[in-house]
């Protein structure tokens, strides 16, 4: 059979946005709201015409005329402006609007061995023409567009009237002698939709003889508007990448938008590129004056085998306006069915550019940086003065203290191997611009992580630790006998994702940041603590001792309580933390959205694993309205003086992926903000910048840290001897240069600090209040300086400064509770709310502080008061936070807000349980329904449903909030049984409109006869919607209800529902429904085989049919997944490994087999195995537990990003699955009472129920009481062996597949 290799469709989108339209520019256009279409065909002219069904001339154009290839123009702009293609341009006059064609086919030669210049003189150039060259060239279907290339076969309508019409065009690609050496097919679908004009493009290319696409910068769709010289215009693609940078870049897409002659705005047009085409993302081609295509070419010759076809399918998004690069993501996303491959795809692809760079040394690296116009940036200090520095930060001088981990070796190993990591002060002594001063102030201590300057020393992160080294004498040396660790718990499972970015908030606490892969327990240590040196391995027993949790989230110590705690939970792996003017926290993150406003106490999106709270429910987002590429690393709020006011209050973060340095405007909205993009600030053009550090210096310059190496993900250290610190300032400062702005801050008396609180530059008001704070901590403040303070705060009419002055009052101690409770009446409302986070910080409320509180719950009319004191709740004592939650919630227009719900829920939480009574009178209080839908469900958790029942008995506002999260709590809640008093108060709640629906939910979750009834009616009326009756058939097996067994053979019979049949027997111990799978087992295709193994898998009658099924091979063993190979283990038993085989081995046959497929898997065999088919074997043996691009589960690792390409690696993980497993994916096999056995992993649990991630389904809610016994395994649900029973073909089509750099296959359909 003819290997088929699917590529994606191309579809066209044309957006009007933003564009308001004359009758008279869109009449002959038609309606721009219309969006029915019809077609006219003249095959005279070789042309079809799409019309707007109101319209009188076209608004798309395709023509296939018989002399010349088939091209789409005029395209005219859906507000009737103009055409926004064009036909042969002068520059380009082989380009045709929208069009395709291959730039050099069955040449005979190596790209490199003529080189890029006589290419372009070849192709450019008449008199350089030469017909030997020709020939070794190959045939040029992209400048000849001609009859004696291209030739007509056919051109037909397909669907010409109605919401989507469609076309398609045949021809012949000819060779020099006119014979037929490819068939080219385009299939063309357009309809309206919002506006859009949406166009589809499905290109076929059927090989009448072997194929090569010779390498070139372009050739396949290629689209050209009507730029001319000195016309604003922008390409920029997915990576961000712009203009000249995108240019052989891989990009899911690319935008190209100019201002068209006659436009006050941008007409773009994107092209999209579906992540299931070959070598997807594909390189783009970028040219000179904007012309723009995908061109699989660019990455090397490709080949189309005779008798073959290759498929390609794209998307074209024309729009008008400002670019919205979330929207075009967005649209991309849902077109392709890609969601989070496409972080993935962007990391992948930034990783392999880093490892194509060529390396620049710290002058080109300058030079080739480009930064906004009226700023420039050098180099501040860079290797060997400096290498690998991790962290970054200032102290009272204004020297720079770097953190060189030395010590890093990957993220996944190494400690202290090296033993050369040190701790810098660099200086630029002569006021330059340039470091040239350099001192040691420690050296030895493994893997510094984070550092901070204050107290008259060193604050260290080097997991596991936070230490402290003193410098008493001020001499530069760290008094490393005087050391100390004040705490302990780090942990380093993701070097990533250990302590970093240490920094001075406010409020005088030292505020850090901890990734969600690394769990640690945070405590004080035994006695001393231990000091780790050079060799010394890490501490394995980590988790074992009491402490704080945290395993992703903001932490902070004190210096002089010496109290720490978690500030936030959450987020992926943060890495950059500030705060704005108002003192509002900011984090920076990587993978998922880049930026989080911080509330204290608040529980956040987490990339992965479970909080530590079961009853969180719904956990707080990002604040950003935008999508950069993957990973930012540092973040710094402007607060200085030297920039141009616009950027002021903006927070810059590097961008890893990206190269650059971008900054967000803070926008506030509610009780917070919405981050909205403001500007590429800077670009390294260099794919080994790994910014992820950033300061403000004392002259108000930011300074990016640059780890730099050609892997920047740390996966290895390709350049251990470099690194630099580059600084960005504008060409003409604006800073004010006063009288000691660059002096020794620590010489300067309190008065003098204390007047810094009011300058323009925070770096001076922030190290100031360090200094005064420190002070503070040995004795008291000048009495003037505690004045100046005071002043400040009640005088200054600057609303910052006295926010500023307020904090400095409070880390000196000179702030009283009088004076601050007075303070929350201020005219500020900033004052007021950090008047209450003062107050509850020791969490010892005096009753005055408490009632001031609830009377600001009840009147304060601003958001941010609200949104601190739903924060300080949880500070306060459960029996103290009733009154105040009441008034909180009575505050509907908080209902939509970003955090205040969420954070009033996270401090109401724990009393519910243990007051259900008035839990429920302050859920119908509620003007929230998010509180009122949680008491609810939290009630159910906590098994309270009489008293939950009888607050649904009377009308309330919440009736139906309460009802809903009663539902959602009953879910897999099987051990419950309705209270006595829900069949009065079901039957009132049936009578209502409203209620009805939820309560019938309900109904049925407590295995109502009526509810039940209702259900089995819905099932069995074929006339009902298909997922109304898949819902019905879930719900009755889900409470295994009596009658559903009767009825199972006959659903099996309807193809749309047998998937859920056949999840259905699992819910059964029935020999008849068990038999009878396995009887119709060679009729059903592989998806639903896979489903009857599944089942068959989770009894042990069912288990001991398989078993017996493999035994007698009616089932071939190779129809059982691996992943079900262990739970059928548990069901049968040792019976079933007499069939199937031991399910580990022992190390020496490892070793023997993982030498054979070394030797099997060669490039030469790889590349010659069929990825189709080892898509379909990934499907049946790998892809229910890990995805991998666009398909798969989640139980193991997602393998898109993986390290795919290197053998060992890959042969390491198939054949040794125990070897490393993250806890999140250990395998988990839980047995209920009625004899149902599952396997997967713990998604969440609470003291009722599980949550379990189970294999090649939705997750289940298991009820704890129904759990007969559970057996927590230390090994991968993967078993060993899973190569056995496959064929060294097989072995290398399944390899094959794991390599793809790209999702470009579909499964075979043998």
């Amino acid at each position: 059979m003819n290997n088929v290799i699917k590529y994606t469709f191309f579809s066209l989108v044309i957006v009007c946005a933003g564009f308001r339209c004359s009758s008279q520019d869109t009449k002959q256009y038609g309606s721009i709201t219309e969006t029915n279409l019809k077609v006219k065909q003249n095959k005279e002219l070789g042309t079809i015409e799409i019309y707007r069904a109101d319209g009188k001339m076209p608004i798309v154009t395709a023509n296939a005329k018989k002399d010349h290839r088939p091209y789409i123009h005029p395209i005219i702009a859906p507000d009737g402006k103009g055409p926004v293609t064009e036909y042969s341009p002068g520059h380009h006059k082989h380009q045709t609007g929208l069009f395709w064609g291959f730039t050099r086919v069955n040449g005979n030669f190596d790209i490199h061995s003529v080189g890029k210049d006589s290419l372009y003189k070849w192709f450019y150039r008449d008199k350089y023409k030469d017909e030997k060259v020709s020939e070794l060239m190959g045939r040029d279907f992209y400048h000849k567009y001609q009859g004696d290339y291209w030739q007509l076969k056919s051109a037909s309508v397909i669907d010409s009237a109605g919401e989507r019409v469609s076309w398609q065009t045949v021809y012949n690609m000819l060779d020099k002698d006119g014979k037929t050496i490819m068939v080219e097919t385009q299939k063309w679908s357009m309809r309206i939709v919002d506006g859009e004009y949406d166009l589809d493009l499905e290109w076929q290319g059927d090989a009448q003889i072997d194929i090569t696409i010779n390498e070139f910068e372009y050739g396949g769709m290629f689209l050209r508007m009507p730029w001319r010289k000195g016309m604003p215009a922008e390409v920029m693609n997915a990576a961000r990448q712009k203009n000249k940078e995108a240019n052989t870049k891989r990009a899911m897409w690319v935008n190209i938008g100019m201002q068209l002659e006659g436009r006050d705005d941008f007409a773009n047009i994107a092209i999209f590129d579906h992540p299931s085409n070959d070598d997807s993302p594909v390189a783009w081609r970028v040219d000179g004056q904007f012309g723009v295509g995908p061109s699989r070419a660019i990455a090397g010759d490709w080949n189309i085998d005779e008798g073959t076809r290759s498929t390609f399918m794209h998307k074209i998004v024309v729009h008008t306006g400002k670019l919205n690069d979330l929207n075009l993501t967005e649209k991309w996303v849902e077109w392709s069915g890609n969601s989070y491959p496409y972080a993935t795809q962007l990391w992948r692809m930034a990783q392999e550019e880093g490892r194509k760079e060529k390396f620049l040394g710290p002058t080109e690296a300058t030079e080739a940086m480009t930064v906004m116009d009226g700023f420039e940036v050098n180099a501040w200090a860079s290797e060997p003065m400096i290498t690998q520095p991790m962290a970054f930060c200032w102290d009272d001088r204004g020297r720079m203290w770097i953190a060189e981990n030395r010590d890093y070796e990957s993220r996944r190993s190494g400690f202290s191997n090296f033993g050369d990591s040190r701790i810098l002060i660099l200086e630029d002594t002569d006021n330059d611009g340039k470091a040239d001063d350099m001192k040691v102030f420690s050296e030895g201590i493994p893997f510094p992580a984070a550092i901070a300057v204050g107290f008259d020393g060193l604050f260290l992160g080097a997991p596991p630790n936070l230490l402290f080294i003193p410098d008493r004498d001020g001499d530069d040396k760290g008094d490393m006998d005087d050391l100390e660790i004040l705490l302990t718990g780090w942990g380093i499972r993701d070097r990533h994702e250990t302590i970093n970015s240490l920094h001075w908030g406010p409020d005088g606490w030292l505020y850090g940041l901890e990734g969600f892969a690394t769990p640690s327990k945070i405590r004080k240590p035994n006695g001393k603590g231990r000091l780790y040196g050079h060799k010394e391995p890490f501490p394995e027993d980590l988790l074992e001792a009491d402490g704080v949790d945290i395993d992703g989230g903001v932490w902070r110590y004190h210096p002089t309580k010496r109290k720490f705690e978690v500030v936030a939970h959450g987020f992926s792996n943060p890495w950059g933390v500030d705060y704005n003017e108002k003192g509002q926290l900011f984090i920076s993150a990587c993978v998922i959205p880049h930026l989080f406003h911080v509330v204290p106490g608040g529980i956040f999106h987490r990339q992965g694993g479970q909080h530590f709270n079961p009853y969180v429910y719904s956990d707080i987002r990002t604040i950003v309205d935008h999508r950069h590429r993957s990973a930012h690393g540092g973040a710094r709020v402007y607060q200085s003086d030297a920039f141009p006011k616009e950027h002021s209050g903006r927070i810059f973060m590097a961008n890893i992926h990206e190269h650059a340095l971008l900054s967000d405007e803070l926008v506030r909205e509610g009780s917070g903000f919405v981050a909205e993009h403001a500007d590429d600030f800077l670009y390294a053009n260099n794919a080994q910048f790994i910014g992820f550090s950033l300061e403000v210096g004392p002259e108000g310059g930011i300074y990016v840290l640059d780890w730099h190496d050609g892997d920047i993900c740390g996966k290895e250290v390709l350049h251990k001897e470099t690194g630099r610190i580059y600084r960005v300032t504008p060409t003409n400062s604006l800073a004010e240069n006063w009288d000691g702005r660059y002096d020794d801050l620590k010489k300067l008396k309190d008065l003098d600090l204390a007047k810094l609180q009011v300058s323009k530059s925070d770096w001076h008001s922030r190290r100031a209040r360090v200094i005064l704070q420190g002070r503070a901590a040995k004795g008291s403040i000048d009495g003037s300086a505690i004045k100046e303070l005071k002043n400040i705060f009640n005088k200054n009419s600057n609303p910052d400064y006295r926010l500023k002055g307020m904090w400095a009052l409070h880390v000196t101690g000179s702030f009283s509770e009088k004076e601050l409770v007075k303070s929350l009446g201020d005219k500020d409302e900033y004052v007021r709310a950090w008047a209450i986070q003062l107050l509850a910080e020791d969490k010892n409320l005096s009753d005055v502080a408490l009632n001031k509180f609830l009377s600001m719950a009840n009147k304060d009319r601003s958001a941010v008061v609200r949104l601190y004191l739903a924060a300080a709740m949880q500070r306060i004592d459960n029996n103290d936070r009733w009154d105040l939650a009441e008034a909180l919630i009575g505050n509907g227009q908080d209902s939509d807000d970003h955090n205040i719900p969420k954070m009033i829920w996270f401090a109401v939480e724990p009393l519910v349980a243990e007051n259900p009574e008035r839990s429920i009178a302050l859920a119908e209080q509620s003007n929230i329904s998010m509180i009122a839908e949680f008491i609810a469900r939290r009630l159910v958790d906590a098994g309270e449903l009489n008293v939950l029942v009888a607050g649904l008995e009377s009308p309330s506002k919440v009736r139906l909030d309460m009802l809903k999260g009663m539902r959602d709590g009953l879910e897999g809640q099987s051990d419950l049984s309705a209270p006595d008093n829900w069949s009065n108060v079901y039957s009132k709640l049936k009578a209502n409109d409203k209620t009805s629906k939820a309560a019938l939910d309900v109904a049925q979750q407590f295995g109502s006869i009526e509810a039940s009834m209702e259900l089995y009616s819905t099932l069995m009326d074929k006339s009902k919607p298909i997922q109304e009756r898949k819902n019905a058939l879930n719900g009755l097996s889900s409470k295994q209800w009596d009658g559903l067994p009767d009825e199972i053979p006959k659903l099996l019979e309807e193809p749309k529902l047998r998937k859920e049949a056949i999840r259905a027997v699992a819910a059964y111990n029935s020999g008849k429904l068990g038999q009878l799978l396995l009887e119709n087992y060679a009729k059903y295709n592989t998806a639903e085989k896979l489903e009857i193994v599944q089942a068959m898998a989770s009894r042990s009658l069912y288990g001991y049919y398989l078993t017996e099924a493999l035994k007698r091979e009616v089932i071939p063993k190779r129809d059982v997944p691996a992943y079900t190979a262990r739970q059928l283990r548990r069901v049968v038993g040792s019976g079933f490994l007499e069939v199937w085989g031991p399910l580990s081995k022992e190390s020496s046959e490892n070793l023997v087999a993982m030498e054979k497929y070394k030797s099997l898997l060669s490039p030469q065999n790889v590349s010659k195995a069929d990825q189709n088919k080892g898509r379909y074997a990934f499907d049946g043996l790998c892809g229910a537990c890990h995805k991998m691009y666009d398909s798969g589960g989640i139980l193991g690792p997602e393998l898109t990003g993986a390290n795919r390409t290197d053998i060992d690696y890959l042969l390491n993980n198939v054949m040794d699955p125990n070897g490393i497993i993250q806890d999140d994916y250990k395998m988990v096999m839980i047995t209920t009472r009625d004899g149902r056995t599952y396997a997967g992993n713990i998604a969440n649990q609470n003291k009722r129920s599980i949550v379990l991630r189970v294999v090649g389904q939705d997750a289940v809610v298991i009820s704890k009481s129904e759990i007969q016994s559970t057996d927590n395994s230390e090994l991968s649900m993967m078993p060993e062996g899973m190569l056995d029973d496959m064929s060294e073909s097989e072995v290398l089509d399944l390899f094959s597949y794991l390599m793809l750099s790209t999702s470009q296959v579909e499964p075979s359909s043998e």
